[in-house]
């Protein structure tokens, strides 16, 4: 619509210019005649009537016209101010809310506590983030006796083979907030290098307290966690052999970022070794089935052959009965003795099925020692 207005507009003046051209043209050609020939016939003003009342209403459908597009771009105008109005407004208010949160908050963290307290919330997420889980992958807040009293790191983090990692949260805020609120280029530089003195403090701290020595599981290594990526990445800027500093004393600086990535790598390395044990464990019961298999076979066999044994005991004395005790039995029927038949004595003809998987072979050692 705002693009249209002008262009309706130019339109709307040009008609009007070769309208008031027409009139010019023939108003002095009319007067030329007049002139030459006296005053007009009627019947030329009879047939100019038409002319002079359509100029007459276009004139006036032009005069609308302009009257209705400035009308309009007045309306649009004082549209698009209320709305401009509008969203100037909600921005301020968004703004100020958006400062005072910011007051807020840097009151909040720059006391010791508070920012303490945030910087343990922030490792605590981190790390069930990645799996893991409180008094089975770490512990918080755990007591060891040092040389001078007793150590409270924030966490110490189990690793496999009986190996930790201990960890403590720092959150150096002072000297940076400073440097935030500062105009002047020299004092914010001032207030950074501060922070940066202020990293290389806990740094320096860790070290004095010697985790590696007095907590129980064999710490590989103490991590300072700062829980934003800009306090490790200005320290930086400030000291950039920070990192060689930090790690000539066993301490490794962590950022949310580096910290979930060991996490992840440390909640893995419990999932390898979970399945290691359990595979070994599998491999334990299989000897121990395959073992007792083995037992069971070489009973089986052991029962076949006392089977076997037994049939042929058993026909030798269906042999001994038929041939010497039956046929004296029956001569007390030829006396008259008894009339009852004595029963026929068959004899077994089936053996037990040998057992002859190599497991049914009976090993003496074996033998001996039974599988439970």
């Amino acid at each position: 619509m705002t693009n249209s207005l002008p262009a309706l507009a130019a339109v709307i003046i040009t008609i009007g210019l070769v309208l008031a051209l027409g009139i010019a043209v023939g108003a002095a050609a009319t007067g030329r005649m007049a002139r030459r020939s006296g005053p007009a016939p009627a019947e030329w003003q009879s047939a100019l009537a038409p002319v002079t009342a359509s100029l007459g209403a276009l004139a006036e459908q032009v005069a609308r016209q302009e009257r209705q597009s400035t009308t309009g771009q007045v309306a649009l105008r004082t549209e698009l101010t209320t709305q401009l109005s509008q969203h100037v407004l909600t921005l301020q208010r968004s703004t100020e809310e958006v400062r005072r949160e910011a007051s807020r908050l840097a009151s909040v963290l720059g006391r010791t506590g508070a920012r303490g307290r945030w910087g343990e919330m922030q490792l605590r997420r981190l790390v069930e983030a990645a799996g893991m889980l409180e008094r089975v992958d770490f512990d918080e807040q755990s007591t060891h006796q040092g040389d001078d009293g007793a150590l409270r790191p924030d966490m110490v983090i189990r690793l496999a083979g009986d190996r930790s990692i201990v960890v403590d949260a720092k959150v150096p805020l002072a000297a940076f907030l400073e440097a935030e609120q500062a105009t002047d280029e020299a004092a914010v530089e001032q207030h950074l290098r501060q922070h940066a003195a202020d990293v290389i403090r806990h740094i320096d701290s860790l070290h004095g307290k010697d985790y590696r020595r007095h907590v129980p599981q064999n710490a590989e290594f103490v991590v300072l966690f700062l829980p934003s990526e800009s306090l490790l990445e200005i320290a930086l800027q400030m000291r950039p052999d920070l990192l060689d500093y930090a790690f000539s004393r066993d301490i490794v600086p962590a950022t949310p970022t580096t910290m979930f990535a060991l996490m992840r790598t440390v909640a893995l390395t419990w999932r390898q070794e979970r399945l290691a044990k359990n595979a070994e464990e599998i491999s334990r019961l299989g000897r121990d089935l395959h073992s007792r298999i083995s037992t069971l076979a070489q009973h089986f066999a052991k029962v076949g052959t006392a089977l076997d044994s037994a049939v042929g005991h058993y026909n030798k004395a269906a042999a001994s009965l038929e041939t010497r005790v039956l046929v004296t039995a029956r001569a007390f029927n030829e006396y008259g003795v008894s009339d009852d038949e004595l029963p026929e004595v068959t004899v077994v003809t089936q053996q037990a099925r040998a057992l002859t998987a190599r497991e049914f072979i009976c090993d003496p050692v074996t033998a001996n020692h039974p599988a439970r």
